[in-house]
Order: C-alpha cells, then sequence, then structure tokens
C-alpha cells in the first residue's frame, strides 16, 4: 500500500481530468454497447493491464502492488486470485503472452507520481502457466537498467524469439530476446516521444500489439494512434504511420486489436474506449463517466464465441479524497 500522499500526487497522472456528467454514450456515437463490471479491487490498487489467456481467465497487472491477479469472467461472481507475489518489485506494467499460455511482463520499484522506475529496478519476466495443474512457473528473464519505463509489450509478430517493448520515456522501442535476455533498442523515432515531464505530457509510446508485420502503437502525449512496419529482427521497416488522432479530451492509452475486422478499440483517458479503423482510421467513441474510470489497457476474451465477442476494459480508479476507488475490469458486450 502506498501512502496516501503518493497516491494523491498520482491522482494528476492516472486522472486526465474526468467529466462531470455520466452518459451511457458520446453524443458522436449514436448506440453503445452493453458495459457490465466484472471485478473491482481494493481500493488504491492502481489497475495497469491484462492479458488474457485461452482459458479465457483474464491475466491483471497493478503498479501499485506486485501481484500478478486472475480473474475468472465467465463465473457468476468473479474473484481475484494471485497467481504470484514479485517481491523485489512494487508493482507490474506491461504484460504479453508471447507462446500458448506463456506470459512476459514488466515489474520495477515505480514513482508512481512520476510513472517511472527508480533506475536500475526494471525487469522482465516469464509466467509460465501451461503446465496442467501445477503451479505457475516464474523464471526471470533480465533487467533493463537503461530504461525507466517499459510500458506496452507484445510478442514480435512473426519472430517468436523477441519481445517487443514501449518505452514511454525514451521515445523507443525496445527488443528482448526471450531465450538470452539480451536486450537493445530496435529503433526510436520522434513520432515516439513524450511532448514534457508534466503528467499528461509525459508518456511517449504507450500501447503496444503485433499483428501482420505491423507494431500498433499509440503515443499518449502526441495523441495519436498508429502503425510502424518491422522485420524480422524488430527495426523498423519505412516509416511510421499515423491512423488517427484522438480529439477533445480523449487520450489513448493501451490497444486490443480485431484485426479480422480491421479494427482496433483503444482505453482512453478520462472515460473512453475508441473504436477505429485500421483502414481509413474512422472512430467510434463510447463514453461511460459511471463505468469507464479512466481505462488504461483492454483485450478480448478468448474461448467461446460469446466470449471472443466481449472487450474487457480495465480501469485505472477514479480519486475519492485520498483514496483510488473504482478500480477494476468492466466487459463491453460487441455482440
Amino acid at each position: 500500500m502506498k501512502s496516501p500522499t503518493l497516491f494523491k500526487t498520482l491522482a494528476l497522472t492516472a486522472v486526465w481530468g474526468a467529466t462531470a456528467e455520466a452518459a451511457a454514450v458520446d453524443a458522436r456515437t449514436g448506440t453503445s454497447p452493453p458495459i457490465r463490471n466484472i471485478y473491482t479491487f481494493p481500493n488504491n490498487t492502481f489497475i495497469e493491464n491484462i492479458a488474457v489467456r485461452s482459458n479465457s481467465k483474464l491475466l491483471i497487472t497493478s503498479m501499485s502492488v506486485p501481484d500478478l491477479f486472475q480473474i475468472d469472467p465467465t463465473v457468476s461472481a468473479p474473484t481475484a486470485s494471485v497467481v504470484h507475489t514479485f517481491t523485489n518489485s512494487t508493482g507490474i506494467a506491461g504484460i504479453a503472452e508471447t507462446s500458448p499460455d506463456v506470459f512476459a511482463l514488466v515489474t520495477a520499484n515505480w514513482d508512481l507520481a512520476n510513472t517511472r522506475a527508480y533506475p536500475g529496478t526494471l525487469a522482465v519476466w516469464k509466467v509460465d502457466l501451461s503446465r496442467k495443474n501445477k503451479p505457475a512457473a516464474i523464471s526471470f528473464l533480465t533487467w533493463v537498467t537503461e530504461s525507466t519505463i517499459i510500458n506496452g509489450l507484445t510478442a514480435h509478430p512473426f519472430n517468436p524469439c523477441l519481445l517487443m517493448g514501449a518505452d514511454s520515456a525514451l521515445g523507443a522501442v525496445w527488443r528482448i530476446d526471450l531465450t538470452t535476455g539480451q536486450h537493445e533498442i530496435a529503433f526510436s523515432s520522434p513520432l515516439l516521444t513524450p511532448t514534457g515531464t508534466a503528467p499528461g505530457t509525459h508518456l511517449g509510446i504507450n500501447g503496444l500489439r503485433a499483428a501482420g508485420k505491423y507494431l500498433y502503437f499509440t503515443n499518449s502525449a502526441q495523441k495519436f494512434f498508429g502503425r510502424v512496419e518491422v522485420d524480422y529482427n524488430g527495426n523498423q521497416v519505412g516509416s511510421i504511420q499515423i491512423i488517427s488522432n484522438s480529439t477533445g479530451d480523449v487520450v489513448y492509452d493501451d490497444i486490443a486489436l480485431d484485426v479480422q475486422n480491421q479494427k482496433a478499440w483503444i482505453a482512453s483517458h478520462p472515460s473512453y474506449a475508441v473504436k477505429v479503423g485500421l483502414v481509413g482510421g474512422s472512430q467510434t467513441i463510447v463514453n461511460d463517466t459511471s463505468k469507464l474510470l479512466n481505462p488504461t489497457s483492454a483485450a478480448f476474451g478468448r474461448g467461446s464465441l460469446s466470449q471472443r465477442k466481449t472487450l474487457y476494459v480495465t480501469n485505472g480508479g477514479e480519486f475519492v479524497g485520498w483514496d483510488l476507488i473504482n478500480e477494476g475490469v468492466v466487459a463491453l458486450d460487441l455482440s
């Protein structure tokens, strides 16, 4: 548990300015998909990221506690169990599946007020959940001491040995060898950098997902969603393409890709889930200030048809006094 002072300061980072009115749908959109609550965490659990296992269970990370959580959204009253506690860290950032039921994640001792890791504390781990009826096998991969934030995380789109990480501070993408832990910056660009150091401007490249030959990403500070082609070694090929720009108070965070339908859904502060066409960049903005509470990430369900048509969105939460409350997971029914 962090001190009240730190959590109050974190409000400047996690909350980008909440709107006063609650609405099921933004005036720009039309009909909103139904949104239901899946699970609400205890106060001051800053929920950051999500991955979905093939058995439909959700893996949830928090930057304010070092626990990797698991939730079964298919049961009537979901609970959050702890898969593993990373005892030498204060929280977990990005998570990504790297092979069937094997995940990589990033831990650190976090300066939450500045959304940065304390120097020398950022590490990458593997979590193997593929062993049937056995506890998760946890293995250390590498320290990334040169970085203070690897935010979005994804497997390389077609090289099974590489993990790609979004550095929101350096404006760069890391490549990390999943077998050796060797790592280096694959590429950087002014289009990946933040625009300042103050909350609201200090997170450049943020969400990161892979499909086909591309890495898809958001830049929160520069307010756009784009993609870049990469080669087998994770190097940039050609120029960065901007697909869409966020408007008004919409701040893009993490991404769920629906490549089959040529769509992406972007979790967006302060109260939005934004559907973007991968071709043309058309946007549909769902706004719900009672159920979408500083969304931080999104992922599609897996398993049954109904699960595959469900978009799970993590909420960072909202501040009441000194406490961060209502952080958790909600589901959008897209059927």
